[in-house]
């Protein structure tokens, strides 16, 4: 049962560092394009990952990362709903948090 576990983790960890590099390369992206639809889509994106990981971390034993991720996943909801505006700093601290969370799988 522990040998099932630890696979679950381990592929949970490369799943969600897949999804976060994805993540950051979309944000690179931004900046080269028309920044509107883009962000209604990253809006999405983000969320989702994010949504997964504070979900998941926790049953795999990643409790850490759940704090972070949760917080990111509710400003990101509420960007999607039209609550809080997709701002440069959003941006800026968002991929800080995308690398503090992968800086945290990789441990």
């Amino acid at each position: 049962m522990e040998d099932q576990l630890e696979i679950i983790k381990q592929t949970f960890i490369s799943n969600s560092v897949d999804k976060l590099l994805g993540l950051k390369d979309k944000f690179v992206d931004t900046e080269k394009s028309n920044p509107d639809p883009v962000a209604e889509e990253l809006a999405n994106d983000v969320f989702m990952v994010m949504h997964g990981i504070s979900g998941t971390a926790p049953m795999v034993g990643l409790e850490n990362l759940a704090p972070l991720s949760r917080k990111l996943e509710i400003v990101f909801d509420k960007i999607r709903k039209g609550e809080k505006e997709f701002s440069e700093q959003i941006k800026i601290q968002t991929v800080r948090g995308i690398d503090a969370i992968i800086d945290e799988l990789r441990f």
